[in-house]
């Protein structure tokens, strides 16, 4: 008896300890969400205050995803290179009724995708993204993800389709009060066009940044009078080119900005003939660490002195910018060695933690112990009444054709006068109370009919059991169930068209509501074969490309 004490006591006292914990992490996560925009080192510090965040779960093991992750990208940090936390976030958002977390999520989600070289998968999380956030008030949120696509459309060489994005982008961030945001907007749309060669367009759109730009100490504005300069150069209207590369040196706060800017100076240089001015310029850029400049630096006076006919000067400059670029791919080889380094130090230091939740989880052996205890039993139940499905649906056939044939004759008792209607009163009770048991027996048998169908629907959900793996039997439980439940819903479908086995379950599962990424479960392939095997059915089911399937299979 003593020993029973001590485990009930064990376990109130762990719940109310877990209890307070749980409370503590709410208040930071909400402080973070707080401080995540305004001040990102404080949210970060706020969140290594959680003692064990591994055992978060529900809202708040998809809060701390979210949040972690835009902590660590509002740092600069390395946090996008696995999608694996931003995921959680993901799956738990999509399926509840915070649009602005999911489009949150979908949005970093799509920034992730981009790092990986996925850009189809970014693509699809941006449109999700602004799918959840059409209704909202975050208007810089979806400013930003438009520029994002634009930026994915842009790399696909789709320039038109780009810059559309982008005037999203500044429209959004104007509905926003975002002016600093519109200007990178309008640069965006400057730099598409000038890739256009539309020199028209992307000067009035320069001009308009400039504009809108109220801080002179903007890093952008040194940006915005490099490609006026670039447009005027191209223009050949080179007085003002370099009026416009002298203004963007001059605002420019980080030197290595200004050199760029003195390379795209001596190269107009270069154009007017003035070759003195424009090596002077490419020999200031020399004096800088970095590899990229000091190598275009060398590649301009190689340039520069083949036009003077210097060929050994120039031949000398070519060597230099060659070992320079050499010695690059060098360092870039060093990063990538240094990142699976840090590849394999995070595998090893996931593996510690799954060893530490091992350990704790070997505490718990009471709780599991109860656990095996429910499933056994529900496991015997279930087993009990397995084999009275089939016999169970053919007597709520039998019962619901009697059930209408009583109510016939009572319809038809009705209808006689007052004194037959007297005679025949005691056989209209009995014909109502065997309706009643007639109801309460179908209830019941729906009810037991229901249970093997609904265990097997849960470990499909869960990803205990998959579709290669499943009994005929099973499935024909759940294609039961469904007739039960949808009137017949699966054998009218047989009936009307040539479905395979494998389509049918398909949709009896998109009937039950099966998202893609269950479905990707459940059959064990990749989200491209679901789009697939999604688009065949289409096609057996004799629908148009434009028809919605999931439509289709809800109202049949």
């Amino acid at each position: 008896m003593n020993k029973y004490l001590f485990l009930l006591f064990l376990f109130l006292g762990g719940g109310f300890v877990s209890c307070i914990q749980t409370s503590k992490d709410v208040d930071l996560l909400e402080r973070v969400e707080r401080y995540v925009e305004v001040y990102p080192d404080s949210a970060m510090q706020f969140l290594n205050l959680i003692p064990c965040p591994e055992q978060l779960h529900g809202k708040e093991s998809a809060d701390y995803a979210l949040l972690l992750t835009q902590t660590l990208d509002k740092n600069n940090l390395d946090s996008l290179q696995s999608d694996s936390l931003i995921r959680i976030a993901v799956d738990y958002y999509k399926e509840g009724n915070d649009p602005v977390k999911a489009g949150k999520s979908c949005y970093y989600y799509g920034k992730t995708m981009v790092i990986k070289g996925q850009e189809s998968e970014a693509m699809e999380a941006y449109l999700k993204a602004l799918t959840f956030l059409k209704e909202t008030g975050e208007y810089k949120l979806q400013g930003l993800i438009f520029e994002h696509i634009g930026y994915l459309n842009l790399g696909q060489g789709m320039h038109e389709q780009a810059i559309n994005n982008y005037r999203e982008s500044i429209y959004y961030y104007e509905l926003a009060g975002d002016s600093i945001g519109e200007v990178y907007g309008c640069r965006n749309v400057a730099r598409t066009y000038f890739a256009k060669q539309n020199n028209d367009s992307a000067d009035w759109y320069a001009n308009r940044g400039l504009f809108l730009l109220s801080d002179t100490t903007n890093q952008v504005r040194s940006s915005l009078f490099q490609l006026l300069g670039l447009i005027a150069k191209d223009n050949k209207q080179y007085t003002e080119a370099i009026d416009y590369f002298v203004s963007a040196i001059k605002s420019s706060k980080d030197k290595n900005d200004g050199l760029r800017y003195y390379l795209s100076l001596g190269r107009t240089y270069m154009d007017m003939r003035r070759f003195t001015l424009a090596e002077k310029c490419f020999n200031h850029c020399r004096n800088t660490d970095d590899e990229f400049i000091l190598s275009g630096a060398l590649g301009y006076l190689c340039l520069l002195k083949r036009e003077e006919g210097n060929y050994k000067q120039a031949f000398l400059y070519k060597e230099k910018s060659d070992s320079l670029l050499e010695i690059v791919r060098n360092d870039e080889l060093k990063v990538q060695l240094l990142t699976l380094q840090k590849k394999y130090e995070a595998d090893k230091l996931i593996l510690e933690n799954r060893q530490i939740k091992l350990e704790k989880e070997k505490q718990t052996y009471f709780y599991l112990v109860i656990i095996l205890l429910v499933s056994g039993v529900s496991f015997c139940f279930i087993k009990k009444y397995k084999k009275k499905n089939l016999r169970n649906i053919e007597a709520l056939r039998k019962n619901e054709k009697i059930i209408e044939e009583y109510a016939c004759r009572i319809t038809g008792f009705e209808l006689k006068e007052e004194w037959e209607q007297k005679a025949k009163k005691e056989t209209i009770g009995k014909l109502n109370r065997r309706i009643l048991e007639l109801t309460s027996e179908n209830k019941k048998i729906r009810d037991n009919s229901s249970v093997e169908a609904l265990f097997i629907l849960g470990e499909l959900k869960q990803g205990r059991l998959i579709a290669e793996n499943m009994t005929t039997t099973e499935r024909q439980n759940i294609f039961d169930f469904l007739d039960l439940v949808y009137a017949n819903f699966i054998s009218r479908i047989k009936t009307d068209f040539d479905l395979t086995k494998g389509e049918l379950l398909l949709v009896a599962l998109i009937k039950l509501g099966f998202s893609n990424q269950q479905l990707m479960i459940v059959f064990d392939c990749e989200m491209k074969s679901v789009y697939k095997n999604k688009q065949r059915l289409k096609s057996h089911l004799l629908l148009k490309k434009d028809d919605a399937l999931e439509q289709m299979i809800a109202f049949y």
